[in-house]
């Protein structure tokens, strides 16, 4: 057990630092660290690791397994507490994000820490190298972000169910949530390789028990794709997923895939099974599965009789998993009807929590998710008036969403149809939701007040409808959801209501030191701070306290994404930019080195529709200096 404790001397301040008291523990035959394999860490090195919910932190010392106590020695300045306040005060760290816990000689400069020596020790992102080793023995101490260590260091999803019940819909988002989040992941897909080898087009008999040689061959290339995820696997370094995207649907299939993972040191396998009974739900599987490879060429209805006769052949072995299966060991998460139900069994472990809440909230029900920057205004760094031009934007941003609701009424989208409206709790959102909701031709009166008894204000609104609109509201923090302003408008007859929550896990990215100043002053005026940020625009985190990163930011906006994947009806989000291209970045795919230099005018409207083969992107121009669609 590893205790870490914070010390300081209150006695002229001549003694601070940490101490640490390691001590080895003793190790299952099986286990491993997370992310280091037993050969990658260095003789001497000690692996620290902080996890989430256990309170402690864990060491692993490959050599000398004894008690050993680091004590820095030389008082820790002023600067050097700056800095590291500045690097940990808080902030979430990428799980990929190996640092060092030690400090150099030297003072705080603009831009970080400077050595006694001038050199510079970036105070955003510190290598593993980067840092003067802790105490007397110098060796490096190895901390992890949330999540980067856990005991299940390879993570192997195995998909299990019958063809057309969203296996390959499943995958794709926990791809990209993972990927997302900041975890290595890929998808190996049995049916994909199946077609690579030359077997597109197979027909029903091709999947029938009594065809021998296709079955054995089904097996070959089920194992090929198998060994394809192991190796991939096997040459991470860190903490990682993999997607085993086939069938799996008998137990003899999944114990072949349970031992070969047992071979493979360090790998967790875990079975995800997608269980589907809703005809609906079917109906529309089945109709998507007609575009695939294997019926491109087909006549519509041959193609789906052919389809249902393979369907029928793998019903014939299909054993679902049970609780007993493996002795009870074995991990698997159900899924009925994509979100209706959730069965989680022996799951444990950050990572496959994380993954077993994630597919707790998704479901597959079409709808828009609308992401919007707030309205220009004079000086968006102090309390000033909105623009003409941002005025003109929230009048039109009003009418086109009231026309598209109308619209999806019209073509009887149901529950989609109704719009919530998400935003932060800066005055400039909460000023242009109340452009908004007045330009959509509300009269009358609507109420906000506050939890904590505080003033009240009095906006353009519908009689009657009254709500709370939080600026301390928040979805994580308060564990609930707050009532929001509730505004009615009257449209082509059609009552319009725009509830809204806010919270500040949707504010923009926290500039410490220089939220007071813009974007242009910090160029001007701190060009190496500007110069810094330009070096790594994904890891910077500005100086100060409460300084962030894209990556904290990212952090932050996990609980948002689950809001956004729960919710059945259409959301609009008003927010800043960086959180505007997070948000994008997360329902395209993008990879998180492209997020710091997405571009997302101001005064423009996209419109993102998530489905089972990518998602959707509009973008409308609402500017009066320009317009169209793209």
């Amino acid at each position: 057990m590893l205790v870490i404790v914070a010390a300081s001397s209150a006695l002229g301040g001549l003694v601070a630092g940490w101490v640490l008291h390691a001590a080895s523990l003793r190790r299952r035959p099986n286990d491993t660290t997370e992310g280091v394999a037993p050969n990658d860490v260095p003789n001497g090195e000690e692996v620290v690791a902080q996890s989430a919910g256990e309170g402690t932190a864990r060491t692993d010392r490959r050599q000398r397994p004894r008690l050993e106590v680091a004590v820095m020695e030389e008082p820790e300045s002023e600067a050097q507490a700056r800095w590291r306040r500045t690097v940990t005060g808080g902030s979430p760290i990428s799980p990929l994000m190996p640092m060092n816990f030690g400090f150099a000689k030297g003072e705080l400069s603009s831009t970080g820490l400077r050595t006694a020596s001038g050199g510079p020790v970036s105070g955003t992102r510190p290598s593993a190298r980067s840092m003067s080793t802790l105490g007397r023995r110098g060796r490096a101490k190895r901390v992890y972000g949330l999540g980067g260590y856990s005991q299940s260091s390879r993570v192997m999803l195995c998909m299990v169910g019958l063809p057309a019940r969203g296996k390959s819909y499943i995958t794709k988002m926990m791809e990209r949530y993972l990927q997302w989040s900041g975890f290595p992941v890929r998808i190996f897909n049995a049916g994909n390789l199946r077609r690579q080898e030359g077997m597109a087009g197979a027909s029903a008999g091709f999947f029938s028990d009594e065809n021998k040689e296709a079955s054995a061959m089904r097996e070959k290339v089920a194992s090929a794709c198998m060994e394809e995820a192991i190796n991939w696997l096997q040459m991470q370094t860190n903490v990682c997923v993999v997607i085993f995207d086939a069938t799996n649907t008998t137990k003899r299939r999944r114990q072949m895939v349970v031992e070969r993972c047992r071979e493979s040191r360090g790998i967790t396998p875990v079975f995800i099974e997608s269980i589907c009974d809703d005809p609906g739900v079917l109906e529309e599987n089945y109709r998507l599965k007609m575009g695939n490879q294997d019926y491109q060429d087909m006549d519509p209805a041959q193609a789906r009789e052919d389809f249902m006769k393979r369907v029928k052949a793998y019903e014939s072995r299909y054993e679902t998993i049970d609780d007993d299966e493996q002795g009870g060991d074995l991990m698997y998460i159900k899924l009925f009807n994509v979100g209706q139900k959730v069965v989680m069994h022996s799951c444990s472990g950050y990572l496959v929590s994380q993954i077993g809440f994630y597919l707790s909230n998704i479901h597959i029900q079409p709808r828009s998710i609308w992401l919007t920057r707030h309205a220009e205004f004079e000086d968006e760094t102090r309390h000033s008036e909105v623009t003409a031009r941002g005025r003109a934007y929230c009048g039109e941003l009003a009418n086109h969403l009231l026309q598209r609701r109308q619209s999806m009424r019209q073509a009887g989208e149901g529950e989609c149809a109704e719009l919530l409206v998400l935003m932060g709790t800066a005055p400039v959102h909460a000023t242009t939701f109340e452009l908004i909701i007045s330009s959509a031709g509300a009269a009358g009166s609507c109420t906000r007040g506050s939890p904590q008894g505080g003033p009240t204000r009095t906006y353009s609104g519908a009689p009657g409808l009254t709500g709370l609109l939080s600026p301390q509201g928040s979805i994580a923090e308060e564990g609930e959801l707050l009532r929001g302003i509730s505004i009615s408008s009257h449209d082509s007859g059609i009552s319009q209501e725009f509830p809204a929550m806010s919270t500040s896990l949707l504010n923009e990215l926290d500039r410490g030191d220089y939220a007071s100043i813009s974007y242009d002053e910090i160029h001007r005026e701190h060009p190496e701070v500007w110069a810094e940020r330009q070096r790594d625009p994904l890891h910077f985190r500005y100086p100060g306290v409460g300084g962030e990163s894209y990556t904290d930011v990212i952090g932050r906006l996990r609980p948002i994404i689950i809001e956004l994947e729960r919710q059945r009806r259409s959301v609009l989000v008003i927010s800043h930019l960086a959180v505007q291209r997070c948000l994008y970045a997360y329902f395209t795919g993008c990879t998180m080195e492209e997020i710091p230099n997405m571009d997302m005018p101001m005064h423009e409207l996209v419109e993102l529709q998530p489905g089972p083969f990518g998602c959707k992107v509009t973008r409308t121009s609402l500017d009066a200096q320009s317009d169209g669609t793209q």
